[in-house]
C-alpha cells in the first residue's frame, strides 16, 4: 500500500554512498516486505516512478524518509515541512541489466578530476550490487580517493527474460557478473577519463558517419572519388578500438583531393564536416595563414592544432575527430627553396605542419584535408605516408554524373513544376561532355535567367515577375549551352578559324587523304584497341591546307576535348613561358577521357629561321618529350603536328615522334573545277574552262588555287561568278607563279 512521507536529509555522509533512502526502524517495519523485515536487511519501493533500495536507520525521526540532496534534486523535492514522497509498490520481477552506461560530472563545478574507470566500476559493484537503475536516474558517486560527482544514468540495456512484469520493462538490476558499466563524461564536465577497458571503448564509440545520401546532400558525379576517400581515410575509424589497438595501426591523417576548377573539390571537403560526427571543422582559405609579423604565421599552424593536442592529452583515445581544411593548399605548402626571399616564411610553415602532423609528439585524433589544382607545386615530404597519403583526382564527371549533377540542380524546379517536360537530363548530360560541376551548374542558371528575362518588362523594371507563369524549357537550356562552355572543352573557335574556308571534296586525291584520317580515329576509338595515343604529322607545301586538314581531323574524331597550339598564341612570350604554355596543355589533356592536341605549324613553335639553321633547343625538347609521353591508363590522347619542311623537322628528331605521316598533295589540274563548284564559281564556257586548266603547268597548292580563282571570278549581272580565260591571264599575273 501507498504510503506518504515527508522529507529529511540523510544522517550521515557515509550514507551518501549507499544510493538507499532511509526510514526509521519502526516505519521500515510497518511497510517492508516479509523476507526484508525478518532478514532485517532492504527492500525496492518506486519514487515518482524511479526505483529506490530502502534501508533502515534510528536517526532517521518517524513519519519521513530521508534522502541524499541528488535524489532530492532529481525528484525535485526539498527537505522543507511541506514537501512529501510516496513509496510505490515496486514490480515483482524485473530482469537483470546487461549494460548500464553513465556520464559522470563533478559536484563542484571548479573541480578538475581524473577518474580511473577501472576503480569506479569496482567500486559501484561494491556499493550498488543489488540495487535497481532506469534511464534518467541520478546517483552520488563518493570515491575513497576523495572524488566527488553525480552520475546520470544515460542508456541501459535488460537481459532478455520471459518472466518480466509488465510494469518493470524500462527497470533493471545491477547484478555484478552480469551488468557492463559504461562511464562516460561530457566534454566541458572537466573529467578525464583514464584506464578505461577495450569493452567499454569500444561500447563508447560514436557513430563516426552520418546521413551518408549524397545526391541529398548535393554531390553528384563523384561517387566513386568518395567511396575512395572514405575507404582510405575513414574505414579504420570505424572499426573498434580494441581491434585498432590489436593491429597497432595508425589512422590517415591526411587527405589531399586534386583536379580541375570546379570540379567538387571544396564541396567533397564541406561535405564531409557535415556527414562526420566531429568537432566543428576548422578551415583555412589558402594564404590568410600568412602573418605580416615575424613568427606569426607558425603559431597560426600551431593553434590549428592546439584544441587536438589538449583533448587528446586529456582523453587519449578517447578523443573525437578534429576535422582540418585546407583550401588552396599549394599556396601555403610550396616546394621548400622555391620562394627566394629573405624571410623563408614559405619554408617554415612547411616545417610546422610537417612537425604537427607526423612529428615527435604526434596526434591520432586529426583529419587534414587540403585541396589543390596545382598538384605539382606541393613539397613532396608533405605528400608520403604519414602525411596527406591519400591522393584522390577530382576529375571531370562522366555522363551519369553529369545527369546525376543536373538532376540535383534542378531538383527545386522539378518538384515545383517549373521545368518543361521537353527537358531531357539525359540528353543534357550527352551535350555535356568535359563539363565540370561547377559548369553544369552555370549551364542551370543560366537557363533559368533565359526563362525570367521572358517574362521582364524592360520599359517597367519594377513590375513584379509572376512566378505562376515562369517555365524553364529546353529552349532556354540550349541557349545556355551556347553562352557557357567548359573550360576543357573543344576549341570550336580556332578550329573554325583554321578550316575557314571549308573542306572542298576535290576527288581521288582527297579521299585517299579522308580515308585516312577516318582510319586514324577509329583505331582510337574503336574498342578492345591497346592504342591509347596517337601522333600525326601532316606535311605538305606552304598553302596546302595542312591547318584546314589538321581541324577536320580533330572534328571527325569528336573528342570532347580539342586544343590548338599555334605560334600566334605565343608572340612576346619567352622560352620558359612557351615551355610552360604546352606543358600545361598537354597536362590538361590527360585530364580528359579522350583528347585532341594541335600543334599548327611546328617550324614556327621552335622558332625556326632557314638563315643558320637557327631554333630554340629548349622547345624542341619540350616538345620531343611531350609528343611521345604516353597518356594515364584509360586515357585516349591525339597528337595532330603540321609542318612545310618535313626533311628540316626529321632531321631534328622531331618527325620520328609521330606514329604516321600523312602527306598533303597539291589539287591535280583535272581537279581544278570541282574546286570552283565548291567555292560556288563556274567557267563562262567550256572553252574558258579548258584554256584556264592549259595554263596550270602542275598541281597547285589548296590555298594558293583559292585565291587564285576568287581573283579570277568576276560578277557579270546577278548570276554567279563566272571565270573567263582573259580573267585567269590577269589573276595568274597579279600572284606571280603557277
Amino acid at each position: 500500500m501507498s504510503r506518504y512521507y515527508g522529507v529529511c536529509a540523510v544522517p550521515t555522509d557515509s550514507d551518501t554512498k549507499t544510493n538507499c533512502i532511509f526510514l526509521n526502524t519502526l516505519d521500515f517495519a510497518e511497510v517492508a516486505t516479509p523476507q526484508a523485515a525478518a532478514a532485517g536487511g532492504s527492500f525496492a519501493v518506486l519514487v515518482q516512478g524511479f526505483p529506490f533500495t530502502v534501508c533502515r536507520s534510528d536517526a532517521v525521526e518517524r513519519g519521513a524518509v530521508a534522502m541524499n540532496s541528488i535524489q532530492r534534486r532529481l525528484l525535485g523535492v526539498s527537505t522543507g515541512a511541506r514537501s512529501t514522497v510516496v513509496l510505490e509498490p515496486f514490480p515483482s520481477r524485473v530482469p537483470d541489466l546487461r549494460i548500464l552506461k553513465i556520464q559522470v560530472e563533478p559536484i563542484s563545478a571548479r573541480q578538475a578530476i581524473t577518474l580511473d574507470c577501472q576503480a569506479c566500476i569496482a567500486y559501484m559493484e561494491k556499493m550498488y550490487s543489488g540495487q535497481y537503475f532506469r534511464a534518467t536516474q541520478q546517483l552520488a558517486i563518493v570515491m575513497d580517493t576523495g572524488e566527488r560527482m553525480r552520475a546520470t544514468v544515460m542508456t541501459t540495456e535488460l537481459e532478455e527474460s520471459k518472466e518480466v512484469s509488465a510494469a518493470s520493462l524500462d527497470i533493471g538490476r545491477f547484478s555484478r557478473g552480469v551488468t557492463q558499466v559504461i562511464i562516460t563524461a561530457n566534454e566541458s564536465s572537466g573529467i578525464a577519463l583514464m584506464n578505461v577497458s577495450d569493452a567499454q571503448m569500444d561500447a563508447q564509440q560514436p557513430q563516426l558517419v552520418r546521413n551518408f545520401n549524397l545526391e541529398n546532400l548535393g554531390i553528384g558525379g563523384l561517387r566513386a572519388e568518395f567511396g575512395q576517400v572514405f575507404r582510405r581515410a575513414f574505414a579504420s575509424r570505424m572499426l573498434k578500438p580494441s581491434f585498432i589497438k590489436k593491429l597497432a595501426l595508425k589512422h590517415v591523417k591526411g587527405v589531399l583531393l586534386f583536379g580541375p576548377p570546379g570540379t567538387g573539390k571544396t564541396l567533397i571537403a564541406r561535405k564531409i564536416g557535415e556527414i562526420l560526427n566531429c568537432h566543428e571543422p576548422k578551415i583555412v582559405n589558402g594564404p590568410e595563414v600568412f602573418n605580416k609579423f615575424v613568427g606569426g604565421t607558425e603559431e597560426n599552424i600551431r593553434k590549428l592544432f592546439t584544441d587536438a593536442e589538449k583533448e587528446q592529452a586529456e582523453k587519449g583515445d578517447q578523443s573525437r575527430l578534429h576535422l582540418i581544411i585546407f583550401d588552396e593548399f599549394d599556396a601555403i605548402c610550396k616546394q621548400r627553396g622555391a620562394v627566394r626571399d629573405s624571410t623563408g616564411v614559405n619554408d617554415n610553415v612547411v616545417n610546422q605542419l610537417l612537425s604537427k602532423i607526423d612529428g615527435v609528439n604526434s596526434l591520432n585524433n586529426v583529419l587534414l584535408i587540403g585541396m589543390t589544382n596545382r598538384l605539382d607545386l606541393i613539397d613532396e615530404a608533405i605528400l608520403r605516408p604519414g602525411r596527406f597519403e591519400v591522393h584522390v583526382e577530382i576529375g571531370l564527371p562522366d555522363e551519369p554524373g553529369r545527369v546525376e549533377i543536373f538532376r540535383i540542380h534542378t531538383r527545386g524546379m522539378q518538384d515545383n513544376n517549373i521545368m518543361s517536360t521537353d527537358v531531357s537530363l539525359e540528353e543534357l548530360g550527352k551535350m555535356t561532355k568535359n563539363y565540370s560541376g561547377a559548369e553544369i551548374e552555370g549551364v542551370v542558371r543560366d537557363a533559368t535567367s533565359n526563362a525570367f528575362n521572358r517574362h521582364i518588362d524592360l520599359d517597367h523594371p519594377d513590375k513584379m515577375v509572376e512566378d505562376t507563369n515562369v517555365l524553364v524549357t529546353r529552349e532556354d537550356f540550349m541557349k545556355a549551352l551556347e553562352e557557357v562552355t567548359p573550360a576543357f572543352g573543344q576549341a570550336k573557335e580556332e578550329c573554325a578559324n583554321l578550316r575557314r574556308g571549308g573542306i572542298i571534296d576535290y576527288g581521288d586525291s582527297w579521299e585517299v587523304v579522308k580515308s585516312r584520317c577516318k582510319r586514324y580515329t577509329d583505331q582510337l576509338s574503336a574498342a578492345g584497341k591497346r592504342i591509347d595515343s596517337l601522333a600525326v604529322l601532316i606535311d605538305g607545301a606552304p598553302g596546302s591546307g595542312k591547318s584546314a586538314v589538321s581541324a577536320y581531323l580533330a572534328e571527325i574524331a569528336d573528342f570532347p576535348y580539342v586544343k590548338v597550339v599555334s605560334a600566334e598564341d605565343m608572340v612576346g612570350y619567352g622560352e620558359m613561358q612557351r615551355v610552360n604554355i604546352l606543358r600545361k596543355v598537354f597536362e590538361d589533356a590527360y585530364k580528359s577521357p579522350a583528347s585532341c592536341v594541335i600543334l599548327d605549324d611546328l617550324e614556327r613553335l621552335i622558332d625556326f629561321s632557314q638563315l643558320g639553321g637557327r631554333y630554340s633547343n629548349t622547345l624542341l625538347q619540350a616538345l620531343l618529350v611531350l609528343i611521345k609521353r604516353p597518356p594515364p591508363e584509360g586515357k585516349k590522347l591525339l597528337v595532330v603536328g603540321t609542318t612545310a619542311q618535313y626533311d628540316i623537322m626529321d632531321s631534328l628528331e622531331l618527325g620520328a615522334c609521330f606514329s604516321v605521316k600523312l602527306h598533303l598533295p597539291g589539287v591535280p589540274v583535272p581537279a581544278i573545277p570541282k574546286v570552283c563548284e565548291g567555292l560556288g564559281l563556274t567557267f563562262a564556257s567550256q572553252q574558258d574552262m579548258d584554256s584556264c586548266l592549259s595554263l596550270m603547268l602542275h598541281d597547285i597548292p589548296m590555298k594558293q588555287l583559292m585565291l587564285l580563282l576568287e581573283m579570277a571570278s568576276e560578277q557579270k549581272g546577278s548570276g554567279r561568278p563566272l571565270i573567263t580565260y582573259q580573267s585567269m591571264l590577269r589573276a595568274k599575273e597579279s600572284v606571280g607563279g603557277y
